[in-house]
């Protein structure tokens, strides 16, 4: 059961962030939302140690694959006849997931793009991890499509068709910046995705009135892509954001975001902001 927490701005067309367990909310959400959603971009724990998070292995009692899949299998109920859905991962568990997703929809509907996470263009502030004989300078998309023949994308913002490497959409340092802009700390969140990567996913592949869904919403990015594009645009989509509130995030990160970006960027939308009590 959603229960209603707060409501943001002029939420005319319905759009949520949900703070939950997102395998609660996918089972709360699936009876109202199947084959109904058009675009799906998460952005999940990649299996290594990150500090604040402590998603690794001791996290997955049955296994990342089986964590991952469990989530997979929900979403793609969800998906649309023309749906897709855009996942980050990097090397660590690619293999995994690249077999979940097979399993999945078939080997003919999944491709692998490539997003350069470093850019000179974009990273004046960035801070350099220590180099052990490689530099890794990407991470991946995998994108899995409801039924990839009859699925036809659109043009990117610079009206040319999306390439399988997604490069000068900003990189993780820009995208700590954005973080910094809205919240005035680069480190509140940090593994966050560039606002503009996300806006040209969702250009591509969603239509003016699609539903956007992101079950690892993290920061916010993928509801502030929404809100952007629709300005852009004047579209009406309207974005599902579901995060859990392991230190706060929920609250302190993603709300905050949102409401700092609609204030900054005179967005005319809002959303709702849910609990999920299962």
């Amino acid at each position: 059961m959603l229960s209603p927490i707060e409501t943001v701005g002029n939420n005319k067309n319905g759009s949520m962030l949900i703070e939950a367990e997102n395998l609660d909310a996918l089972n709360e959400l699936l009876p109202d939302y199947r084959g109904r959603i058009d675009t799906i971009i998460i952005d999940p724990p990649y299996n290594t140690n990150i500090d604040y998070i402590d998603y690794k292995d001791s996290m997955f009692p049955e296994g990342w694959h089986a964590f991952i899949q469990k989530r997979l299998v929900l979403a793609k109920e969800m998906m649309s006849d023309r749906g897709s859905m855009f996942i980050c991962i990097d090397e660590n568990e690619l293999v995994s997931l690249l077999n979940v997703c097979y399993s999945l929809f078939g080997m003919g509907n999944v491709n692998i793009l490539v997003w350069p996470k470093i850019d000179e263009r974009f990273d004046m502030n960035r801070v350099e991890k220590p180099i052990v004989n490689l530099k890794t300078a990407h991470e991946y998309i995998v994108l899995c499509y409801k039924d990839k023949k009859n699925t036809h994308f659109g043009t990117m913002g610079n009206g040319k068709p999306m390439e399988s490497i997604v490069g000068g959409l900003g990189t993780t340092s820009s995208a700590k910046d954005e973080i910094a802009e809205l919240l005035g700390d680069r480190s509140a969140f940090s593994t966050p995705k560039p606002m503009k990567l996300f806006k040209e996913l969702i250009r591509v592949s969603s239509s003016k009135e699609s539903i956007i869904l992101d079950f690892f919403a993290g920061s916010g990015t993928t509801g502030h892509a929404v809100m952007d594009l629709n300005k852009e645009d004047k579209g009406n989509r309207r974005f599902i954001l579901i995060t859990n509130n392991e230190n706060n995030i929920c609250m302190k990160v993603s709300n905050n975001r949102l409401k700092k970006a609609i204030q900054i960027n005179n967005y005319f939308e809002g959303y709702g902001y849910y609990l999920c009590n299962h």
